[in-house]
């Protein structure tokens, strides 16, 4: 994949004037190969991409193990930041900052933690004493799905894509629905979390295809029932399903003869078929192939092919090997 230096530049907009400029006078490759900046209070500021780890310095420059010369992230600067993220009104980003991130101008999503405030049903109201905000910075990669088109041509439109944390999943993604809108598929994007189109008002920053219908900022399974109702979708395009009420709205498209273009985590291919949510996205015959990609040392790269019904195959072979395993006949067998 091929970055580019103002993407980099956009997304630390929201940071303090001094913090800012140093970021942003970094050499351009280092910044074009960055993915992640880390803010923790009292602890040094980290860089996270195609490098590995790397640590600001007071100089503006980086180093590779954290030393006494690391530029330290102060409480103000962690406070600065969020109060801009959520352009000084935080009751109104209230849902977002509950749900651990706050996607924010150019299509970036910012991870925020602190200390949970709960309410009377043991669920999260808000969260103060804002600790760590984990700066993910958006790209458009115009071609990131070439070689998911090369594999699959335009007409394959059941994919599922996983990989692990930063291997370029959603980049992927948006480049896909990109090219299969441009070959006259009506899209459905459900953006859930608003950085695959990057919506501002009516428009969308990023390029998600001329035939493509955006529903910005609806939960996944609402948005999904919503575009099988009222959009008349060939495709419908969703980033990290694995909750039961999406893959009962994948079902329900399923029988209405819609395809889905999805994305999902799994670290390799033994996570893949390990992971119970996984099982359940197969079992909706939504998806006729998966993609693996490769890890964040090389975004976008495809590692494997798979068809469904070999990855389901081995899952209930597992399945079947782990419960022999626990019993014995029609005896338990206790393992230690």
């Amino acid at each position: 994949m091929n970055f580019k230096e103002e993407n980099f530049d956009s997304a630390v907009n929201i940071l303090s004037s001094l913090l800012k400029s140093k970021l942003i006078n970094l050499n351009c490759i280092l910044k074009n190969d960055t993915y992640e900046i880390r803010l923790r209070a009292e602890r040094p500021i980290v860089l996270f991409g195609k490098y590995g780890y790397l640590f600001l310095k007071k100089s503006g420059d980086v180093c590779a193990v954290p030393d006494e010369d690391c530029y330290i992230c102060k409480a103000e600067i962690i406070t600065e930041a969020f109060n801009r993220l959520c352009c000084y009104s935080v009751y109104s980003h209230i849902e977002s900052i509950v749900n651990g991130y706050i996607t924010f101008q150019g299509g970036h999503r910012a991870g925020i933690v602190g200390t949970a405030v709960l309410n009377s049903d043991s669920g999260i109201s808000s969260v103060r004493d804002i600790s760590s905000i984990n700066i993910r910075i958006a790209r458009q990669v115009k071609g990131a799905a070439d070689g998911l088109i090369d594999i699959l041509g335009t007409d394959n439109t059941s994919v599922l894509i996983a990989g692990p944390p930063s291997s370029g999943k959603t980049t992927v993604l948006r480049d896909y629905v990109r090219q299969l809108s441009d070959r006259m598929n009506k899209v459905c994007l459900i953006d859930e979390r608003q950085e695959i189109a990057c919506v501002n008002g009516m428009f969308c920053q990023h390029d998600v295809g001329v035939n493509t219908d955006v529903l910005n900022n609806y939960p996944k399974s609402k948005g999904i029932m919503i575009a099988l109702r009222t959009m008349s979708p060939d495709v419908i395009a969703v980033d990290e399903i694995g909750g039961k009420e999406e893959t009962d709205g994948i079902v329900k498209g399923v029988n209405s003869g819609v395809g889905f273009v999805a994305t999902v985590h799994a670290a390799d291919y033994d996570d893949l078929i390990k992971r119970p949510q996984i099982k359940d996205i197969l079992d909706t015959g939504a998806f006729s192939k998966i993609i693996l990609l490769k890890s964040a040392k090389a975004p976008g790269e495809i590692d494997s092919v798979y068809d469904v019904s070999e990855v389901r195959d081995e899952i209930y072979r597992s399945s079947f090997i782990m419960d022999s395993l626990y019993t014995d006949g029609d005896e338990s067998v206790i393992i230690a």
